[in-house]
């Protein structure tokens, strides 16, 4: 998902797979964001949307992709598949690329949306919107509902990579499709890789991170996390990594942000996120790395070299989306439908924007003293984590990361709306 410095700045027209901001004179005072706009396109939006060439990729969980173009903010096609879209697209020399919850990665025309090959690999075959996935060994779906995320793609020098449930990182010659190569992990991949020279590197719900070589698919390292290989599914790597001069940042389910040596593996530092899963991504700048954490309800800053804390910001509910730099500012999103953005050095709050329906909260999610998920009724009696989720998602949540393009402020919620702020 992330790319050397991808989020330091970010060419939009370039292969990867998130249009994230760069840090440019473009960017304005977040104070004075304001909603300018909005499209619903009646569906579920998990995965991050991406931008390439004026036109935004969105995908939804009734398997739609569309292509909107952002000038105009209308329609230019849809091409629909068979399984939901929780992946985020990836745009490289006219094609679009991405994962449906049928298993099968697809590869678009992206001006017409017709598709131009098709790849079946041996995972994601029980899917439902709650993003239930059945094992290839058996065809009992998870039980977890927080596992929300597909493997994004990345293209890079004519092969596509992504991970799948089937415990395998794929790579895909990008033009036809064909299998490169396809290494075999001791777990789900739905971490989504990171490259940075001929090192791919991404997380496996083993719980450990690994680094292969991207030409010929052999492991150079893989780092064993917390967590014991077995013991629990709950315990996996489903945060994607960020490589940055040298070093990879990657969360863990296992109450650990950690910080490795690219080179070879080697633990640099790691920070304790007080028993919490670390699912969202990270951004860094020359000072600190920024993340979410789910349980304990935070934006975390922390010293980039020595991984000490700096601040933690709460966000009443849980951060699964990636946070976002624009210029001196750390923009965040939450579940409980919540942008927020602070002063990067200092976390001090800046500006922060609530859906209609949050605020509504007409089946009472969150409780009213605390702002907090009012955990009694949703998760306290017999409602399943699935149909608790389901409340919480019409709150507009944000799993999506915000995009910034062009002077505007791009979020998609969970309840199936894309918002635009200038």
């Amino acid at each position: 998902m992330f790319y050397v410095r991808i989020l330091r700045c970010l060419v939009l027209s370039a292969c990867f797979v998130l249009a994230l901001p760069c840090r440019a004179a473009t960017v304005p005072d977040v104070s004075r964001l304001k909603l300018d706009g909005q499209i619903d396109l009646h569906a579920q939006i998990i995965a991050t949307p991406t931008i390439a060439q004026g036109i935004l990729y969105v995908g939804a969980e009734d398997g739609n992709l569309h292509a909107i173009d952002l000038a105009s903010r209308k329609l230019l096609w849809l091409f629909h598949c068979h399984g939901g879209i929780a992946s985020t697209p990836a745009v490289a020399d006219g094609r679009v690329y991405f994962l449906s919850r049928d298993g099968r990665f697809h590869a678009l025309d992206a001006q017409t949306g017709v598709q131009l090959w098709e790849f079946a690999t041996m995972g994601e075959s029980v899917y439902s919107a709650f993003g239930l996935y059945g094992s290839p060994k058996s065809a009992t779906p998870s039980r977890d509902a927080w596992d929300f995320y597909l493997s994004s793609p990345l293209v890079h020098e004519g092969r596509v990579y992504f991970g799948s449930s089937d415990e395998r990182l794929y790579a895909l010659d990008a033009r036809s499709g064909a299998l490169q190569w396809a290494f075999k992990t001791g777990g789900i991949v739905h971490s989504s890789p990171a490259l940075s020279g001929r090192s791919l590197v991404f997380g496996s719900w083993d719980g450990a991170v690994y680094a292969i070589d991207a030409v010929s698919g052999k492991q150079q390292w893989r780092y064993q996390t917390q967590m014991e290989h077995g013991t629990s599914t709950m315990l996996g790597v489903q945060a994607s990594p960020l490589i940055d001069d040298g070093t990879v940042f990657i969360g863990s389910r296992d109450g650990y942000f950690y910080a490795l040596n690219l080179a070879d593996g080697r633990m640099l530092w790691r920070h304790n996120v007080g028993g919490s899963w670390v699912v969202s991504g990270a951004v860094v700048d020359a000072q600190r790395v920024y993340f979410g954490t789910s349980d304990t309800n935070r934006l975390v800053a922390l010293e980039r070299d020595s991984g000490k804390p700096v601040y933690q910001h709460d966000t009443k509910v849980w951060v699964y989306a990636t946070p976002v730099l624009l210029g001196d500012a750390v923009l965040g999103a939450s579940m409980r439908g919540e942008l927020f953005a602070l002063h990067a050095a200092s976390g001090k709050p800046l500006w922060s924007w609530r859906t209609p329906e949050s605020l509504a909260d007409s089946y009472g999610v969150l409780d009213a003293a605390s702002g907090k998920l009012n955990e009694k009724r949703l998760l306290g009696g017999s409602m399943t984590n699935h149909t608790a989720l389901e409340h919480i998602k019409r709150l507009g949540a944000f799993l999506a990361t915000p995009l910034w393009h062009e002077g505007q402020l791009i979020v998609a919620t969970a309840n199936g709306k894309l918002l635009f702020f200038r």
